[in-house]
């Protein structure tokens, strides 16, 4: 981008030589100027990174002004462009509430057993195998759809009955799904680094920094803002029962936490893991939630309950194991943040087992995306679905009715193309 800023003004006969100066920076290197207060060349909320940042300094030699001694006159001239997005061509979702991806000429991709209740409501389900019983429904099974089931393949019982306005359609044409359809799905930042020792703690307050050995927090403790890394095996110890409280938070660990108390709470938490595991015993509040596991690491809620209104689970490796006992409630990030949509994601090289078990008084809102894992749905009364779940196989079962919702303000989209917008 930098390159083509400098190409557009020689091409416009501005280069930096004895009579001109060209400056090209994205607005996130060049703080002091887009975003001085005074000057509001962004504006609140903006990402400077989308910005670029166009100065052209040059001598201008005068004509009339000589008569005034002035022979030159420094003009300076500034724009900025925005830029967001990047170029995909891939193939997504298939607007469906349950969309298994799995292809070839395979039956029993998508199996509904007979204690199955599920309700999808303005949706349907999508099933990309090609065998006569891709779909594979238990006679006893209960399912509505508010849209069609579509098979690349058919169906072992082409006349069950489904309630709602939604059929069967046999025989559509396959999807080409592969690794390369997710290569432009966002996984994780980098791991966050700490410079300086943490501690020691003040009051009741501890500071953020590495830790080379274990802390013991007590429920009276709170973790100001910033980011903390253990490292060595060193971790956080809640003694007694007890439970975390912070502000913005990071946790940087290499060793499996378990959360007991039943009131943890943050601002915002964000869980770097590598191949280690974090599990929910107790209860766990968040406005905002982060869990990026990278290698082997896991993401568990055993019982308690755990609420974000802004939360995004990401296992490279690991598993994601919610049990049906816990109170799930949780929204994937809003439009524009770059997980926007996007709940939980297992990439396509995880190919553990995800359990979606949607306990009662749960509602989850996003795309839960596990592409290459086997999907096993217990959905039990009362569980509420907004969004999509996008699986490799599915096993449908249940112990209550169950509901899905596809809504599209909520689930998680390919990047748009790029676009390019003049702003100053």
């Amino acid at each position: 981008a930098k390159t083509k800023g400098v190409d557009r003004a020689a091409s416009n006969g501005y280069v930096t030589d004895a009579d001109s100066t060209v400056t090209v920076e994205f607005c996130d290197e060049a703080a002091d100027k887009c975003q001085d207060p005074e000057k509001k060349e962004l504006s609140l909320g903006d990402k400077p990174a989308e910005f670029i940042r166009v100065t052209i300094i040059s001598d201008v030699p005068m004509t009339f002004g000589r008569v005034l001694g002035r022979d030159l006159v420094t003009n300076r001239v500034v724009a900025i462009a925005r830029v967001q997005g990047i170029t995909t061509t891939s193939l997504f979702n298939a607007g469906a509430g349950l969309y298994s991806v799995k292809d070839g000429n395979s039956d029993d991709c998508f199996k509904v057993n007979g204690s199955a209740n599920l309700v999808l409501h303005d949706t349907g389900i999508f099933v990309n195998c090609g065998g006569n019983s891709a779909l594979f429904l238990n006679g006893s099974a209960q399912i509505g759809m508010g849209a069609n089931a579509r098979v690349v393949g058919c169906t072992n019982k082409p006349e069950f009955p489904i309630s709602g306005t939604g059929t069967i359609d046999c025989g559509v044409a396959p999807q080409p799904v592969g690794e390369s359809t997710f290569k432009d799905v966002p996984t994780a930042p980098s791991t966050p680094n700490c410079t300086s020792p943490g501690g020691p703690k003040s009051g009741n307050t501890w500071s953020p920094g590495y830790y080379s050995s274990n802390i013991s927090i007590s429920s009276s403790d709170f973790l100001s803002d910033g980011t903390y890394c253990f490292i060595n095996g060193a971790k956080p110890k809640l003694t007694g029962g007890a439970s975390m409280k912070g502000g913005k938070v990071k946790l940087v660990l290499s060793d499996d936490l378990d959360l007991m108390g039943d009131a943890n709470q943050f601002e915002s938490l964000e869980i770097f893991m590598n191949n280690a595991d974090f599990q929910v015993f107790g209860t766990l509040t968040a406005d905002r939630f982060r869990f990026y596991g990278k290698g082997d690491s896991t993401f568990g809620v055993q019982s308690g309950a755990f609420t974000s209104g802004d939360a995004y689970i990401y296992s490279e490796e690991g598993e994601i194991d919610i049990q049906a006992q816990a109170v799930v409630n949780m929204h994937a990030p809003p439009p524009g943040d770059e997980f926007g949509g996007m709940l939980i994601y297992m990439p396509w090289d995880n190919t553990n087992a995800f359990v979606l078990n949607g306990g009662t008084n749960s509602t989850w809102y996003g795309t839960v995306l596990v592409p290459h894992a086997p999907v096993t749905y217990n959905g039990d009364a009362g569980f509420k679905l907004y969004g999509q779940v996008i699986g490799y196989t599915f096993d449908i079962n249940g112990g209550g009715k169950s509901d899905i919702f596809f809504d599209s303000d909520v689930v998680f989209s390919p990047p748009n193309d790029p676009t390019i917008e003049f702003t100053k």
